[in-house]
């Protein structure tokens, strides 16, 4: 509204990967892993795209990986006050805010993390102050609604969850509506009304958009983290453990639905654990490795920038299924 939406949210994609580089670092201390995954981050097309609109998720990954690393370099405060904001900007954080609550209860016992959750709870509970001037229960009533939509939205099925799945590794976006839509504004009594008609036809019932073709490394995240996971139980590795855990319940925003732009939440630490694999598997020959992979990964972003890729892809049906 203010005009310079598309400039912050540039720099919110800026600081992500950097937040990442610095979160990697805390817990390999390994430049060349830290550095590896953040570009690799940088030079996905979901998570560039994501940051094209103005949607709550890009302010909910800073917000949340902020707090992280402030965890992980013990400003547990701070860290809190940020995992506040986080969870009020959109619930999709949880997952990584849960990963942050784990390494302060491990780094200071449970006084920490019950004082983490008290600045948390003020901090979210702060941005609601709208809601506490429209009487005593407009808080409960707006959590209510929410969590009727997040149910009647998402459902939390395993049907949702295995589509979901299957877009994060194939990056496919199937919209079911063909037609047109109309919005206009109507003058009544002095009040002015938006109206949002939308006619469907016989033709062109779905379109299938494809969100370029990323980058190859997509299909090594899964692998990654089951390695990771093993390696990490095997040999007790604490920071490798937390990187893991952190990636499992990511996922938990691609079980929740099938939605592009929720995968910007698990694309961090999905990133992160994948690094962490590469370092592990080729050891002395991890640079050249991850130089072949992340230029593989820069070309096929500049060609679908430049629209040499695909981006679109449009499958029209004849007739209604």
């Amino acid at each position: 509204m203010l005009g310079f939406s598309h400039p912050l949210f540039v720099a919110f994609y800026v600081f992500s990967c950097y937040l990442l580089f610095l979160i990697l670092y805390r817990l390999s201390r390994d430049f060349s892993v830290s550095l590896f995954s953040s570009l690799l981050l940088f030079f996905d097309t979901l998570f560039f795209n994501t940051h094209k609109f103005l949607l709550l998720d890009p302010v909910a990954v800073i917000f949340s990986l902020a707090s992280l690393y402030l965890a992980l370099s013990a400003w547990c405060r701070a860290s809190a006050a940020l995992a506040g904001l986080g969870f009020a900007s959109k619930f999709s954080s949880a997952p990584t805010l849960f990963a942050v609550l784990f390494a302060v209860f491990r780094g200071g016992g449970l006084g920490k993390a019950l004082m983490f959750l008290l600045i948390a709870g003020v901090a979210y509970f702060a941005t609601y102050m709208a809601d506490f001037r429209l009487g005593p229960f407009a808080v409960v009533e707006h959590h209510l609604q929410m969590l009727s939509y997040m149910g009647w939205r998402h459902g939390f099925s395993p049907a949702l969850a295995s589509i979901g799945f299957l877009k994060l590794l194939s990056k496919v976006e199937v919209w079911r509506f063909g037609g047109e839509i109309h919005i206009y504004l109507a003058n009544s009594s002095g009040v002015w009304t938006a109206y949002n008609t939308s006619f469907a036809t016989g033709s062109r019932l779905y379109v299938v958009v494809g969100v370029g073709l990323g980058s190859p490394a997509w299909y090594l995240l899964l692998p990654a983290l089951l390695y990771l996971t093993y390696t990490a139980l095997v040999q007790g590795d604490k920071a490798t453990g937390l990187a893991c855990l952190w990636c499992w319940l990511s996922l938990l925003n691609v079980v929740a639905g099938p939605i592009d732009w929720y995968y910007a939440n698990a694309l961090p630490a999905l990133y992160a654990v994948l690094g962490l694999s590469f370092r592990r598997l080729f050891r002395r020959w991890f640079k050249v490795a991850s130089a072949a992979l992340l230029i593989t990964s820069i070309a096929l972003f500049f060609a679908t920038i430049l629209g040499f890729a695909p981006y679109k892809l449009e499958l029209y049906l004849s007739s209604p299924p």
